[in-house]
């Protein structure tokens, strides 16, 4: 079914919208609905690509057009010496109709291809758009759980460095450990800098995409339905892709533009026929003599003429370029059959691929939460280790290290997730804007994200009491 870019986002999702005054991924979609340019160009695009079938019918209808010339004439009889100077005006309107005409029939059948290839490549440009709304947005909050978690991890490697140091100021420890421990602290501190300038980039990227700056936005609620892709079975889903997948669409109608082309530069060897009707008024105006061109009012004067009629024509012979044409048009007809069983094979395969991904990455958040729980009762085993003096400084920083790249991990599967699923939705040529609106459900109606002022030190002490808790 063909969509028009009439039928906006906004309208479709604003029902659906967060009454919480920090924006969410409808507010963020419907701004950038307005305001992307590669959407807005896809737009306009579709509605040029419109006006393909409007051209290519126009061959098949009639043709009117009329002309005006108004000449100054010189006429001399050598024989009888005689010299005339007068004034012409012609005045020509001509009716042809098309009545046998392959070339045009197969030119319309052309046209009305390429605006079904328009479509296509409009729904994927729709379901790109989709896709970088949400990347936009989760990649924002993808970079703020990292750099929570790296200000989180500076502050509890700092913390392990400050007791090292009284430990080494006692003599309980030697000077190495707290050399590990400064290391460690120091390479915290690098990927805090690069945590921060990942989320501002993030943050600049959201803005370019619509247009504007967000205070606030809504973050993930804890307890997510990710259970992996609904329908379960892959071949639902490819089966779906096959048929449509705006890319295979495409090269679907592109197989069948090459056919009719090739047809038309058949067409274009055939007799075209058409009716032609022409009517033609000249009017003379002589300069001079008026007794040589007869009394006033005298067909000199004016003239009229009108005729109607069926005209027949046939190229006969244009150097080979006819012959040529068509061998070319039937080849690349050749070629887009091809295009198309590639463009199909590579479709279920990015679906299988797609498929795969949001399966494994259900498994993965099960895993991660697991890791995370595993990592934590390390990370304590550890630290009883070091104070009765089995485990050495390395171990309790690794085992602190490894709990917060669990944590990140586990964040980084849930936004992959996500984000995943729109891909797979996106390979069947099923990807709408209501699946942005139902991920929207999935936001949190009280926990925000401040975008110019966040709550690092808040959110990063609130990571290291809950780690605490948990040993």
């Amino acid at each position: 079914m063909k969509r028009s870019p009439s039928k906006t986002l906004v309208f479709m999702l604003t029902a659906l919208a967060s009454s919480a005054n920090a924006a969410d991924l409808v507010d963020v979609a419907n701004a950038a609905w307005s305001y992307d340019g590669t959407w807005r160009a896809a737009r306009m695009n579709w509605n040029a690509d419109q006006q393909l079938l409007v051209q290519g019918r126009a061959a098949l209808f009639p043709n009117v057009t009329a002309s005006y010339g108004r000449y100054d004439n010189e006429q001399e009889i050598e024989d009888i010496n005689f010299d005339q100077n007068y004034g012409s005006e012609v005045s020509t309107f001509t009716l042809t109709q098309p009545l046998f005409r392959v070339d045009a029939w197969y030119g319309y059948k052309e046209a009305k291809s390429s605006t079904d290839i328009a479509q296509a490549n409009f729904e994927q440009a729709r379901q790109d758009f989709v896709l970088r709304v949400a990347q936009g947005y989760f990649g924002v909050l993808r970079a703020w759980d990292t750099w929570v978690s790296a200000k989180a991890e500076e502050k509890a490697i700092g913390r392990q460095l400050e007791q090292t140091q009284e430990r080494f100021d006692v003599g309980l420890v030697p000077a190495t450990d707290v050399e590990e421990a400064q290391a460690t602290y120091d390479l915290t501190q690098v990927n805090l800098i690069v945590a921060r300038q990942q989320y501002e980039i993030a943050r600049d990227q959201l803005e370019t995409l619509t247009g504007q700056q967000w205070e606030t936005l809504s973050e993930l609620q804890d307890e997510l339905p990710m259970e992996g892709p609904q329908p379960a079975a892959m071949d639902d889903w490819i089966e779906k892709a096959k048929s449509e997948n705006p890319q295979v669409r495409a090269a679907r109608y592109n197989t069948e533009l090459t056919e009719n082309t090739a047809k038309r530069q058949l067409g274009t060897m055939m007799p075209q026929v058409q009716l032609v009707a022409q009517y033609q008024h000249t009017h003379l105006s002589p300069d001079e003599d008026p007794a040589l061109t007869g009394a006033p009012g005298s067909s000199l004067y004016d003239t009229q003429n009108r005729q109607i009629g069926i005209e027949v024509s046939m190229p006969l012979f244009q150097g080979g370029g006819l012959n040529s044409r068509r061998k070319e048009a039937y080849l690349r007809a050749d070629a887009a059959t091809y295009q198309y069983d590639q463009t199909l094979r590579n479709a279920v395969q990015q679906t299988r691929n797609a498929y795969r991904t949001v399966e494994a990455d259900a498994l993965r958040i099960k895993a991660r939460e697991q890791a995370i729980r595993s990592t934590r009762s390390a990370l304590d085993a550890t630290q009883s280790g070091y104070e009765v003096g089995t485990r050495n400084v390395v171990d309790v920083l690794n085992a602190q290290r490894a709990l917060f790249a669990a944590e990140r991990d586990y964040a980084n599967a849930r936004y992959d997730y996500i984000v995943d699923s729109l891909t797979l939705k996106s390979a069947t040529g099923d990807l709408q804007q209501g699946d942005l609106a139902a991920v929207n459900q999935w936001l949190s109606p009280t926990e925000t994200l401040n975008l110019y002022a966040p709550d690092l030190e808040g959110k990063s002490e609130e990571m290291m009491e809950e780690n605490s808790v948990n040993n």
